[in-house]
């Protein structure tokens, strides 16, 4: 067999192969789900000052609402509520954290309060000096 043939033969199976197939697909067919109301939570707390609680409700059209946050046993909390739907994801979080501040940072509002004088005496108390070991 000559090169032209070769040639000839590799260029007909690639043309017949990026071609497609002979007989056309069927469509894909797409199930499109309606959105269903919901709603669910919890409460928890250990009775040792911590607590925990989550709340959430779609209400069939596709926008979702809700709430969750904590609070540990020396007051330090986070608080946030929120709305889901075709604008997206929109968050008010209240809390007070040592480090976070008011502000605005794409759809999250943090609204800040100061922390809890006991946490802030945590983070003065005075380090622990760390004894040199030689070798």
């Amino acid at each position: 067999m000559s090169s032209i043939s070769v040639a000839l033969l590799v260029l007909t199976i690639s043309a017949m192969a990026l071609a497609g197939p002979a007989v056309p697909a069927s469509p894909i067919l797409t199930i499109q789900e309606q959105p269903r109301p919901y709603e669910f939570g919890y409460d928890f707390a250990d009775g040792l000052g911590m607590s925990q609680h989550r709340r959430e409700v779609a209400d069939g059209t596709g926008v979702v609402k809700g709430a969750y946050g904590y609070q540990d046993p020396e007051g330090l909390y986070r608080n946030v509520e929120y709305t889901a739907g075709v604008d997206g994801y929109k968050a008010v979080v209240r809390s007070n954290e040592p480090g976070t501040s008011n502000q605005a940072v794409g759809d999250a509002v943090y609204i800040v309060e100061l922390p809890p004088p006991a946490v802030v005496a945590q983070g003065l108390r005075a380090a622990i000096p760390v004894q040199s070991v030689s070798y």
